[in-house]
């Protein structure tokens, strides 16, 4: 039976002994406690480890260095690359200082080396690159997936396995600060550390660096 976002809250709230079972939380409280669960969310997609997965945006690029705008924000574009006349070039990922160090941004070359995301908020993001592709080319970018956040208490939480379990342990216990009295068992925060572990363990099997030394671009 799907799970809704009133279900999990309730969970949690259960999980420290502030409410319960058949107990249901009054409208504010139940309002209060979706905007923290929200907030938890944010922070999580802060975390690398703690997301659900990666993007793979694919565009083409040509003429210019920029902007190339996103249709979404990303949170992290963790890898880039451009293919350019039979070549596949693997770009750094540069902050705007990094950007603004590049020399000559309008050069044109085979060889594409650097990539610039601005992140604007809320959107849309845009992407530079340098040098220009002289034979134009495609632009691949694979970003972090976040979790979505909940548009209401109504919503049927669906999540990858494992995920539905960290959340209720975790939001748990980020209650116990404004529920001080509650009678939540001493072993609830190491549990929610270890589910929360669990999928940050199976995230970095999943999407691993590679431990293969970058090769050296030629020289245009």
């Amino acid at each position: 039976m799907p799970t809704t976002v009133t279900q999990l809250i309730h969970s949690s709230f259960r999980l420290i002994g502030a409410i319960a079972s058949g107990e249901t939380l009054e409208t504010q409280e139940l309002n209060d406690a979706f905007a923290s669960l929200n907030q938890m969310l944010a922070l999580w997609n802060t975390e690398g480890a703690s997301l659900v997965g990666r993007q793979r945006t694919v565009m083409s690029v040509g003429g210019t260095n920029g902007p190339y705008t996103l249709t979404t924000r990303p949170v992290k574009i963790e890898s880039a690359s451009v293919a350019s006349g039979g070549i596949d070039s693997g770009l750094s990922i540069v902050d705007s200082a990094g950007w603004e160090s590049v020399p000559e941004k309008q050069m044109q070359s085979v060889y594409v080396k650097v990539l610039y995301c601005d992140y604007a908020y809320p959107g849309p993001a845009s992407v530079y690159i340098a040098p220009v592709p002289r034979l134009g080319g495609s632009l691949e970018m694979w970003s972090w997936i976040t979790i979505p956040q909940f548009g209401a208490v109504t919503d049927t939480i669906d999540m990858p396995p494992g995920y539905e379990e960290a959340v209720r342990y975790n939001f748990a216990v980020s209650l116990l600060p404004e529920f001080p009295r509650s009678q939540a068992d001493p072993s609830l925060p190491a549990q929610a550390q270890q589910f929360k572990a669990a999928i940050s363990q199976l995230n970095a099997s999943n999407h691993m660096k590679s431990m293969m030394p970058p090769v050296p671009a030629a020289a245009a």
